[in-house]
Formats: C-alpha cells, structure tokens, sequence
C-alpha cells in the first residue's frame, strides 16, 4: 500500500487549460491547502520546497490576499483599545500618510523597494524625523503581521531606516527671554511663559497641570499628565481635550521651582480666584492652574495668539511655543547645568537624547572650562 502523503509534503501537477505548472502543500493542523505556480516544473518545485521550509519555520502566510491599506487599517483597528487616544491618531495619520503611495498593493507582494521609493518621495516635502517616525511605525504593523501569519517576512528589514538629520532647533537667546517675560507682564500668558521658559515644561504637561500639582513652600511641582488638543472622530472631527498619562516614564517627574516662578504663580492664582468668584456656578471646578475664564482647560489657539503677538510687537523671532522648551534647556547649559540634570528637568527618556538636542552648546562650552582649569592652577602655583 502506498504510504498516505503527510501534510506538507506537497504535490505537483500540470494544469491542462493553460499548461501551467502547480503546487501546493496542505496547512498543517487545517483543511486548506497552499498553491504556488510556476510555467515550469522545476520552478514549481523550487517554490514547494520554500513553501515546504516556510512550514518547518512556522512561517507560513495563511490569511486571505489583501492590500496593505485593508491591513493596516485592520492593524488599528486592533490595537485601539490599547493604546492612547493621542497614539492612534499618531497612527491613523502615519498610515493616511503612507497609502497613497503603498496602500493598493497586495501585503505579501509589498517589497523593501516599494519602500524604499516611498521614503524617498516623502522625505522631498517632509521632515527626516517624520519619515523616520513613520519606518518605526510600520515596521512594528508589519511584525505584527508575521505573528498573525500575514507576512512571511518583514520589509521594513529589507532597509535601512530613514536617517534622522540633526537640525540645530531654535531657541530665544537669554537677553530675548528676558524681553519675552517683561512684555508678558500683566496679560494672560504671563504665567504660562514664565513656566515655560523656567522648568523647560511641554506645552501639554503645563496644560494639564493642577494646582495640587504644586507645593510653592517646598518650591516644587510634579509633572503627572499631559492634555492634548485632538481632532478625534469621535467628536464629530471637533477638536477636543484629552488627557493621558505622560509621554514615558521620565516624563513622570518633580521639577524644582525658582522663586521667581513662586512670585508669578502667586500673581496667578490671585488673579484666577478673582476669575472663579465672577464666574460663580458656571465655574467647572478642576483645579487647573492655566484655563480660561469658565475653569475649563486654556485654548491653545488663544496661547498661540497672544505668545507670537508679543514676539511680532518685541522684534522677537516666530518661533513656535515648543521652542521655549528648547530655549529653557539651553539656558540651563549656557549656565554650565550638568546634561544629566538637564536631562531630569525635561523629562528625557535618557541623557543621550539631552546631549543630542543640546550637545553643540554643551561642546561650546568647552573653552570656558578649560579656561577656567588654567586660572585654577595658575593661581595655584604648580607652574
């Protein structure tokens, strides 16, 4: 008697309507066979014996042909309710951003060319960190997919990922920040600068800050949420507040406040309760120490107003709220603060990720010190 054939040895036949060759091989542990083609015999081996190891390798593709769009969209559609609110509509933009040019073809069929040719296209209008951004993206989509028997392999493995291009950001020098501050006296963002350009804060986490949030006797706050300003679906593609927890772990900190900044929030607040009392009921009651003139959270739009009409009226440069992060950290290393410390007060994830940003005033630095090294010991005599 014959021997039975076991699933995944395969078999090979020639079809007789167009001559082609076949094969196919039995999935293991269903009913549903695998077929490959080929216009010759050998070809059809060879592709057997690759759907043969893909077996043994616990690789092979078994869902239904679909696009790489229809994935990804599947993709999110999956991890919704596990992520942020913020994160899925990172995602949902970084896929927007991608269909266009891979979207219609088949996900098997998807190549390290295909992508390749993409980030090249969209590296003409864009940001080198927003491609990059979108590599990291797909490639952790796509190993999803081989852990669903989607992808037998990952093509985002096939390139090298994007290159992050340094770009020196701006920043207000501190003779600018002192002009900023002095032209925010008395308006309602006094405050939210001055916090900005002190504790180096995200614009969110500064959003979401309460007022329980800040000790001012032991002259300290912690950072423990972020607000974020979102287009969400959900509301009808209205911008909303969300609130999260904070971009990482780091993120999660105390940060030490300079008396000057005590000075400004105690303005702050008197002026807020003034505020509150007018508003009476329709005053909403969260403890936020920026919001508008009913308790809810502030606008950004109108932050964003009156912060670049004070730079238009001071000859200050345009540069974006988000930037007064970065004039804070360079500050604190003009002023010869450790990275490390540096790294703490933003909030970095690690010191490399503070060296990288603030590396070139760090290095600037350098003279300073050496200088300061020769006084040091010629003032010493060991010359």
């Amino acid at each position: 008697m014959a021997k039975r054939r076991e699933k995944g040895d395969g078999s090979i036949y020639q079809r007789e309507s167009d001559k082609m060759w076949v094969a196919y091989v039995r999935v293991p542990e269903t009913t549903k066979k695998k077929y490959v083609y080929d216009k010759t015999r050998s070809g059809a081996a060879k592709k057997l014996k690759e759907l043969q190891r893909s077996i043994d390798q616990g690789t092979l593709v078994t869902a239904k042909a679909e696009t790489v769009e229809a994935y990804l969209r599947y993709w999110l559609e999956i991890h919704s309710a596990k992520i942020k609110e913020t994160t899925r509509i990172t995602y949902r933009t970084q896929i927007n951003v991608c269909t266009p040019h891979i979207g219609a073809i088949t996900l098997t069929k998807l190549t390290g060319a295909h992508m390749q040719k993409m980030y090249a296209k969209l590296a003409e209008k864009q940001k080198s960190s927003s491609v990059h951004m979108l590599h990291t993206v797909l490639k952790v989509a796509f190993k999803d997919a081989i852990r669903w028997k989607r992808l037998a392999r990952n093509p985002c493995d096939d390139i090298d990922a994007p290159a992050l291009q340094h770009e020196e950001r701006p920043f207000l020098n501190a003779d600018q920040c002192k002009i900023l501050l002095k032209a925010a006296e008395g308006t309602d963002v006094e405050c939210f600068l001055a916090m900005a350009l002190t504790t180096g804060m995200r614009r969110g986490e500064m959003l979401g800050l309460r007022w329980a949030d800040i000790d001012m006797e032991q002259k300290y706050l912690s950072v423990q949420r972020t607000a974020s300003y979102i287009n969400s679906a959900t509301t009808g593609g209205k911008y909303s507040v969300v609130e999260t927890s904070t971009k990482t772990k780091a993120s999660k900190r105390s940060i030490r406040l300079t008396d000057f900044l005590i000075l400004v929030l105690k303005v702050h607040k008197k002026k807020q309760n003034e505020i509150r009392l007018q508003a009476g009921q329709e005053w909403a009651g969260k403890d936020l120490v920026f919001c508008g003139n009913q308790g809810k959270h502030f606008s950004v739009m109108t932050i964003t107003a009156h912060y670049k009409k004070l730079l238009q009226e001071n000859d200050l440069p345009p540069l974006h709220i988000h930037d007064l992060r970065h004039s804070a950290a360079t500050l604190l290393a003009s002023m010869g603060i450790p990275a490390k410390v540096i790294q703490e007060i933003l909030g970095h994830s690690s010191v490399t990720i503070t060296q990288n940003l603030y590396g070139h005033v760090i290095d600037g630095m350098q003279e300073e010190a050496m200088q300061k090294m020769d006084d040091f010991f010629q003032k010493n005599g060991t010359k």
